[in-house]
């Protein structure tokens, strides 16, 4: 059996461990596991946090997560890795991967929890929570399952097309909302309305629509967001739309533009009754397709009739894929989704664990679409 000494791995590890949403979390000292079968153990350098972390790890958790406690927060990093299973045939120690949030059964792909975040609702996922995939990556060491581990070609993304690590960490975004638009088909040449598109996660969807071909119209409230957002590409590949709070006003701005192929939908928790909801189904093009892939934890009103009439198709969508993941690194290794502060995103905070305080403060008011702040557990 595998054992710490053969890895050259330390007894001990420091994590960010929290006993409760309503009290302040603790630098704690864990146990270092060990990498049996399928388990990497890696070297967070860029932990994301989340603009809402604050929300779900502390203030009493007022977005309803569930997750089991103790626990070490943080689902996706860039990272390098320290240990590799014997079942490991193509990652090596040293290696730079990115490490995805979601983490799925192997003997049933369909129970997926978000690792470090959220146990699901179901006796499966909280079982896969519990055990080795409990705690995240804010933390100087992490066990990853290895399919959720994915190497990066650091020659060609640091050496040939001069990206900083830490603009790596946007991958933590722009695979998300890829999961969605790979699900629901997204073609070159075809429009898709992304709404709103104006938070962290919505506004990487624009980033990757215009990678994938297709014609955005952005919509959201943000209107200073949607400015900088139509500056992403040359006139005519983004539209932006303002959410007026009326569906008829919604429809009309959108259908100027012509009726859309596809309508993305990431709409956060509080939006169940926003107008962009309707208006956006109303104005799909008649064997449109929508995919759901927002944080809404209720119902929502369907125009039915109009669905069935038109031919709508509905796709839903949690996370991504592990193959979609692989697909998303390719395209940013091509060049084909450019990332960085070259296209406006920016690293707004990098934070040691000991200034975890300030740094989910930092992240709640200081991050938003472009923005982003990480832990640097290991201070790289």
């Amino acid at each position: 059996m595998a054992n710490l000494a053969e890895h050259a791995l330390p007894e001990t590890y420091t994590g960010l461990l929290f006993h409760s949403s309503s009290e302040p979390p603790t630098i704690s000292t864990l146990p270092t596991p060990i990498p049996t079968s399928g388990t990497v153990i890696v070297k967070p350098l860029y932990s994301l946090i989340v603009q809402y972390a604050d929300e779900i790890f502390l203030n009493g958790n007022p977005r309803g997560y569930k997750y089991p406690l103790p626990l070490v927060p943080g689902g996706s990093c860039i990272a390098r890795v320290v240990a590799v299973p014997p079942d490991a045939t193509c990652l090596i120690p040293g290696q730079l991967v990115f490490v995805e949030l979601t983490v799925r059964g192997r003997d049933d792909p369909n129970i997926k929890i978000l690792r470090g975040f959220h146990e699901g609702f179901s006796d499966g996922t909280r079982r896969l929570m519990s055990g080795e995939w409990r705690n995240g990556c804010w933390a100087t060491l992490s066990a990853a399952p290895m399919e959720s581990v994915h190497a990066l070609d650091e020659d060609l993304l640091v050496g040939k097309l001069g990206y900083k690590l830490e603009e790596l960490g946007t991958l933590s975004q722009l695979v998300v909302p890829y999961g969605g638009l790979a699900d629901v088909g997204l073609k070159p040449g075809e429009t898709v309305l992304i709404a709103p598109a104006t938070g962290s996660f919505s506004s990487a969807a624009v980033h990757v629509a215009l990678a994938m071909g297709a014609r955005v119209i952005a919509m959201g409230r943000n209107e200073t967001a949607l400015a900088k957002l139509k500056k992403l590409a040359e006139p005519g590949r983004i539209e932006t739309v303002k959410i007026s709070g009326n569906i008829q006003d919604d429809i009309d701005a959108i259908t100027k533009f012509g009726p859309p192929d596809v309508y993305f939908d990431i709409s956060p928790p509080q939006a169940s009754e926003s107008s962009h909801i309707k208006a956006g189904i109303m104005s799909l093009r008649p064997g449109g397709r929508l995919n759901l892939m927002g944080g809404i934890p209720g119902d929502i009103k369907l125009p039915y009739w109009h669905i069935s009439y038109n031919g709508i198709t509905i796709k839903g969508t949690f996370m991504n894929t592990t193959q979609q993941a692989k697909d998303l690194i390719k395209t940013v290794e091509r060049g084909v989704l450019k990332i960085g502060s070259r296209v406006g995103m920016s690293v707004i905070g990098k934070f040691w664990l000991e200034d975890w305080e300030k740094a989910l403060r930092f992240a709640a008011t200081e991050g938003g679409p472009g923005k982003s702040a990480y832990f640097t557990p290991n201070r790289e």
